[in-house]
């Protein structure tokens, strides 16, 4: 073999270890997060699949085959996340990025329940819709065994049963708790609600927020069963808030003694929202029935109805503890607050009104506010 052949070959054989070295560095392409190990329960691992490119893009689409469950998110406030006045405003016109990802977030199953939210690109309008919770990868996916029962099933959608989909079973708790968890943790509240009395009962954040069940077809065509309704009421709905919170008081040696009751919220009040905020505000009346200027705690000036407390998480700028009121059964932990003023000396015989009002964003003005709950006290 002459020398020119060994040279070529030798020159052949470095090159190729080089091409080897590099395709070794390089990363694998992927479709979304990699596949989750089987759990140690013998349950399925969960597939974490994107669609392809136009597939399934448009929610849209789901209203034909939904009409039912379509209209129940279409007066929802997921619906509205995107688009409402409140979050408008605190997005500035949605030029904040930070706030993107709650507010028009790519399907769960894409990104992973261990994962925080990330921005989809497009149809941002439609803020949390039907694909946030039910789109892998070309399928859409559920709970329910038998998704092709029903006769008008577009093939389409790829309808289809995801055992590891978050369901009604005493098994998948953690499961839907980590699926809401995905938007709803930055400040802590599914672990707020995993502290309290309520997760040690087994029950889940859809206890509450999607507890309303009805006989329903799932899907146009179908034979009507029983499906939990896809609104999710909270702190907007009136009722929940009443359902969450109430004042008892009393009067004790020359002072109006108030607690702050979390009775029915299964995280802190208020949870996740710097913005939000719990007015405590007591009004103070003569023996005659009249008006009794008090001095604001803060301020010091008198007016006729003053806070006496103020409940919320504070923005960091603030540098203040929070001071929301824990759920219920939380270890060490109390689910009240307690606030204490004293009585003016001419409301003495008379009587305090205490009002407590949930703010939806602190600084707006307290007739934006929605009154909770009411106490009179007897000042005798």
């Amino acid at each position: 073999m002459s020398v020119w052949v060994r040279i070529g070959i030798a020159l052949v054989v470095v090159a190729g270890a080089g091409l080897f070295v590099f395709a070794l560095t390089l990363e694998p392409e992927k479709n979304g997060p990699e596949e989750s190990p089987a759990p140690e329960d013998g349950r399925p691992a969960r597939e974490w699949r994107a669609a392809d490119p136009g597939v399934l893009d448009d929610p849209e689409s789901c209203k034909e085959c939904h009409p039912g469950i379509w209209a129940e998110w279409e007066q929802d406030r997921h619906r509205m996340s995107w688009i409402g006045e409140l979050y408008t405003r605190l997005s500035k016109d949605h030029t904040d990025a930070s706030c993107w990802a709650c507010h028009a977030p790519r399907p769960i199953l894409e990104t992973g329940l261990s994962s925080p939210a990330e921005t989809r690109a497009d149809y941002r309008n439609t803020g949390i819709n039907c694909l946030t919770c039910h789109r892998q990868g070309n399928h859409v996916v559920g709970g329910i065994e038998d998704p092709k029962d029903t006769p008008e099933v577009r093939a389409a959608c790829g309808p289809k049963y995801d055992p590891s989909f978050p369901a009604d079973r005493p098994d998948m708790q953690e499961e839907v708790i980590a699926f809401c968890g995905v938007c709803h943790n930055l400040h802590g509240t599914h672990l707020e609600f995993m502290g309290s009395r309520y997760y040690r009962e087994g029950k889940t954040c859809l206890s509450c927020h999607m507890e309303e069940k009805i006989e329903a077809p799932v899907a146009k065509g179908g034979e009507p069963r029983l499906r939990r309704v896809h609104r999710f009421p909270g702190a907007h709905r009136e009722a929940m808030l009443t359902r969450a919170m109430a004042i008892e008081a009393g009067f004790s040696e020359g002072r109006v003694v108030a607690k702050v009751i979390n009775q029915g919220a299964g995280h802190r009040i208020p949870t996740d929202a710097r913005h939000r905020a719990i007015f405590l505000r007591v009004a103070f009346f003569d023996s005659y029935g009249q008006p009794v200027p008090v001095g604001d705690p803060v301020t010091g000036e008198p007016d006729r109805e003053v806070t006496l407390d103020l409940i919320r998480l504070f923005y960091r700028p603030e540098h203040k503890d929070p001071t929301q009121v824990d759920p219920e059964g939380t270890p060490g932990k109390d689910n009240w607050r307690r606030s204490t003023i004293a009585v003016p000396a001419a409301a003495k015989g008379g009587k305090a009104r205490l009002r407590l009002y949930y703010q939806y964003y602190v600084y707006d003005p307290l007739e934006k506010a929605v009154l909770v709950d009411e106490e009179v006290v007897d000042l005798g």
